[in-house]
């Protein structure tokens, strides 16, 4: 029986590669191969040596030894058993459903032919390259575009909208069905609830909202939302429109997200990880790892943790530490402060009786703000249900974060704020008509009962102190837009 060859790839690739000029280097390579590996390891390492096979010599001289081995085992698999076997592979590995078209699509593509033993080296080379980004497979958008074709969304340079869609999905579904078992923080999220949250159509509601950038990349949400802009979108997936591909590439390298998960993936499912690199090391995860929290505390699920934290400042997406939870505490904003409070910049998510689900980002520390105001313009409003979309400040006024022993709001004014809770946290309000941010109410009338709050610190433990020094409070500023202004005191705030 031929022994396994991987060592022989390990110890003499680079030497082979250096000597893939020479003919006969080339014959002794591959009669060792074939001695060690069989007929299967004769062709492989004639593929990675054959100066016209430049996309195999690529790809195996961007990769370890280990690697190189993954890649092997799997030609092996499908020349041997065809394409299906490569796709029962990744399904067994958690591929979602709406990505085994495009990759059975990618491999008959390049290699013309669907039978077992049709598939040639340059194909599976071709496959993971463009999907793991390796060896000179080019950039994310290139393996996003081949999936696409793959699925039959893509034609003459133009892509169909409605496969955009199902590629994206099968991207954030396989993500967390992929990684989970070996992702802490995916891990500890579904400990925190969002296994048990989980919901498709919110993955739907994901997609739609990056994909506004493609559909009126020049509008904020907003506008788009209130013009009935989502549902132009939904009519044209309905009707099999298409999208240029330049638009396209475009699009998906503004969204770095979709290259990340494409290649973590993949990663995966091929074993091309590189060597001694964990979901730790990541400075800048897709999903943050949740901290200090309890079970079942969150009504977050998975899609609705990678809108929020892929909107966030890179420094702020490793790890969430959990401060409370009505699921958890008492539910009052008394509570709710005396846990937040000096905790530096944080989330709070709320949901509604009606299952409406929003929030807002806050840049700074919660304090009482004096009937004044803290906070940046780095803070935002944002919904989740029924609408995903984050809302930007407008940079109009610096009305960002409120908070008093009865009330907290974000945004707007005194009886018009963009986010207000109640002290008891039963009740609230949400106003599309506020200076501050770029926001929609939130909700289908202007109050709402609440169901759920819960708040996360973003980032590492802050120092109680140095917050309480920090972070000093705002007093309102005039309202000079009816023209009524004490010169005076504009001028105090202005010395």
């Amino acid at each position: 029986m031929p022994r396994p060859w991987g060592a022989v790839i390990m110890s003499f690739g680079n030497m082979l590669r250096e000597l893939c000029c020479s003919g006969f280097a080339k014959k002794a390579a591959e009669d060792l191969a074939e001695q060690y590996g069989g007929e299967s390891g004769k062709n492989f390492i004639g593929g990675v040596m054959d100066g016209d096979n430049e996309m195999v010599k690529n790809l195996m001289g961007a990769m370890s030894g280990k690697q190189q081995l993954s890649v092997q085992n799997l030609a092996s698999m499908v020349q041997s058993q065809g394409g299906e076997a490569l796709v029962q592979h990744a399904e067994t590995r958690g591929l979602a459903p709406e990505l085994m078209e495009g990759i059975m699509g990618i491999l008959k593509k390049d290699s013309g032919d669907g039978g077992a033993g049709g598939f040639d080296m340059t194909a599976v080379a071709g496959l993971i390259g463009s999907l793991t980004n390796r060896g000179g497979g080019g950039s994310p958008a290139d393996g996003f575009m081949q999936l696409l074709g793959g699925a039959g969304g893509s034609d003459g340079g133009a892509a169909n909208s409605s496969n955009i869609v199902k590629i994206l999905l099968g991207l954030a579904k396989s993500y967390f069905s992929v990684k989970s078992g070996s992702s802490p923080a995916i891990q500890g999220w579904d400990a925190a609830g969002a296994k048990n949250n989980e919901d498709d159509s919110n993955f739907l509601n994901w997609a739609l909202n990056i994909l506004r950038d493609l559909f009126f990349p020049d509008k904020k949400p907003k506008e788009i939302i209130e013009a009935g802009g989502d549902d132009n979108i939904k009519d044209d997936l309905d009707s099999g429109g298409k999208k240029d591909e330049g638009d396209v590439k475009g699009w998906i390298d503004g969204h770095p997200e979709i290259g990340k998960m494409q290649k973590d993936i993949f990663d995966d499912i091929f074993d091309t990880k590189d060597d001694d690199v964990t979901d730790e090391d990541d400075p800048a995860p897709i999903v943050p790892t949740p901290t200090d929290f309890t079970e079942n505390c969150s009504c977050l699920d998975h899609a609705s943790i990678l809108f929020i934290n892929t909107n966030l400042l890179l420094e702020y997406r490793k790890n969430w530490r959990f401060l409370y939870s009505t699921k958890e505490h008492d539910k009052s904003l008394a509570e709710m402060t005396s846990r937040v409070c000096y905790q530096g910049p944080t989330i709070l998510v709320v949901k509604d009786t009606e299952g409406n689900v929003f929030g807002a980002h806050a840049s700074t520390s919660w304090i009482d703000t004096e009937g004044g105001w803290v906070g940046n313009g780095e803070c935002f409003l944002f919904s989740i249900k029924s609408k995903m979309a984050i809302f930007h400040s407008t940079g109009k006024d610096e009305n960002f974060q409120m908070l008093t022993a009865d009330t907290l709001a974000m945004g707007g004014r005194p009886g018009n704020f963009g986010l207000e809770l109640d002290g008891d946290l039963g009740s609230g309000r949400s106003s599309g008509t506020v200076d501050t941010f770029h926001s929609i109410q939130m909700t289908q009338d202007a109050s709402f009962d609440i169901d759920h709050v819960e708040v996360w610190g973003l980032g590492p433990p802050v120092d109680s102190d140095e917050e309480r020094q920090k972070v000093q409070p705002r007093q309102p500023n005039l309202n000079i837009r009816d023209g009524a202004v004490d010169e005076d005191d504009l001028m105090s705030q202005l010395m």
